[in-house]
């Protein structure tokens, strides 16, 4: 039921022990008392009685408000189109719940923003008071409820959008039965609120009920929200943490709410204090009560009631350096351990200083060209020109006992020129230099060659072997 297998039940089960071992095994004293960490732990599956009155408490108060408000309760219920009910050959769904459930979020929250919300606002001076509630099909596709508080005059307009909108095509893509809208009440034991809440308990886990527990199940594994609402009254985390300075009065959370718009409760330090500014009638002052504070001594004596314990420890870790044998600045070779020889390490030109660069294009420069790796002499030559180390310079170089120009540039890189002399035309020249290059191919391996070619070069240089 709810795409739920006995599999994702033992894996859910054995990760919710591990949580709360965890929890369980952090305590923290209070002077004579110690608490756990799962005391103060307000989790739907950690620990779902205290979520579970806490919801109960924010739900009612958000009912008491929007009555003094006289606003009237509409509840709604939105479905997924087709699409998302579709399944693979595995019998799965192809689009994941939670997917869903984010696609049923975006849609809920463009509706709440068309232009008859917005003049209810302007009207009301505050914004849409609701809360919803994901519940799924069988299938494990989810659908939404939602509570909308609404001025009497807004109903039905809002209905006939409400129906316009989502059986529209182009939007959602609904029939008019897949969707519902019911403002009265008559027939419901214990109104509005009853009605929302029959959804809500549906969410928590029932040992004696089968479907709920697979219900429960769901949430979990496709991390969906169980409860959400509009931000009207105070912000959740700031209740939680002053709700005991509170709990005197018949309902706490909107006592919070009044004070914190009162300007008489204030979060001060980056929400490290909250005080609350008190007028004390006998004596005719304002008091300034520090209701919570984060206490730096309590988690630094916090304590893990455990029977083991482990020391962190680091180790250093040795680099094995390798063996360098240094001939000259660009003449240099290093042990490789899986050879078990000397190999020759490559000059990269990119990475040497402008002197070495000028020294080391000289010492190539004096080669016979029969002993050079022309296209390591390009790249050398490429990085004197970009760093503008080079004019209009000409070099002649004998080659089978002809010459050829090149002449380089700092706007082009390569520009080939012919000497007459021993050649009528540039495609005798490119004849003999093919045949060159048939007998002496540039291979990726002569490509790094910078030394005479009775040196060998590895296929593939150990990562052992550092580069200059």
């Amino acid at each position: 039921m709810y795409g739920i297998t006995r599999q994702d039940i033992q894996i859910i089960d054995t990760k919710i022990e591990l949580q709360k071992k965890y929890l369980l095994s952090r305590h923290f004293d209070f002077g004579d008392n110690t608490k756990s960490a799962l005391d103060f732990t307000y989790s739907a599956n950690l620990n779902p009685k205290k979520y579970f009155a806490e919801m109960n408490n924010r739900i009612k108060s958000i009912f008491e408000y929007a009555k003094d408000l006289n606003l009237k309760p509409v509840f709604i219920t939105l479905t997924a189109p087709s699409k998302y009910h579709k399944l693979n050959v595995n019998g799965e769904l192809k689009i994941n719940p939670n997917e869903t459930a984010k696609a049923l979020t975006q849609i809920f929250n463009k509706f709440t923003s068309l232009q008859i919300f917005r003049k209810m606002k302007k009207d009301l001076g505050h914004g849409l008071i609701y809360f919803r509630v994901y519940e799924p099909h069988k299938s494990g596709v989810p659908h939404l409820h939602a509570m909308l508080f609404l001025p009497a005059g807004y109903i039905l307009p809002v209905k006939k959008r409400y129906k316009e909108y989502f059986t529209d095509t182009k939007r959602w893509g609904n029939n008019k039965k897949s969707i519902d809208f019911k403002y009265t009440w008559y027939n419901s034991a214990g109104g509005a609120v009853a009605y929302i809440m029959k959804y809500v308990t549906k969410t928590f886990k029932n040992e004696n009920d089968d479907s709920t527990q697979y219900a429960s199940y769901w949430y979990i594994k496709h991390n969906i929200r169980r409860f959400l609402c509009s931000r009207t009254l105070a912000p959740i985390t700031i209740y939680r943490k002053i709700r005991h300075f509170f709990k005197k009065h018949s309902n706490d959370y909107l006592k919070i709410t009044q004070l914190i718009r009162n300007n008489e409760i204030h979060r001060l330090f980056d929400d490290t204090t909250y005080s609350y500014m008190k007028f004390n009638y006998e004596t005719g002052e304002v008091e300034d009560i520090t209701v919570w504070q984060k206490n730096t001594d309590l988690i630094l004596n916090s304590r893990i009631k455990t029977k083991d314990t482990f020391t962190l420890k680091y180790t250093k870790k040795d680099k094995k350096k390798p063996l360098l044998a240094i001939v000259s600045d660009f003449e240099k070779y290093a042990f490789n351990e899986s050879l078990q020889k000397f190999v020759l390490m490559p000059v990269v030109p990119s990475l040497l200083s402008n002197y070495q660069l000028s020294h080391y294009y000289r010492i190539l420069d004096d080669k016979p060209i029969n002993e050079l790796d022309l296209v390591h002499f390009g790249v050398v030559k490429n990085e004197m020109i970009k760093r503008g180390m080079f004019g209009n310079t000409v070099k002649k170089a004998t080659f089978e006992k002809r010459q050829v120009c090149d002449i380089w540039t700092k706007e082009e890189y390569t520009h080939t020129a012919i000497v007459t002399d021993g050649y009528n035309s540039m495609s005798n020249f490119i004849e003999d230099l093919n045949i060159y290059t048939e007998t002496k191919p540039f291979t990726n391996q002569r490509a790094v060659a910078h030394v005479p070619l009775q040196f060998s070069v590895p296929d593939e240089v150990s990562y052992d072997v550092p580069f200059i």
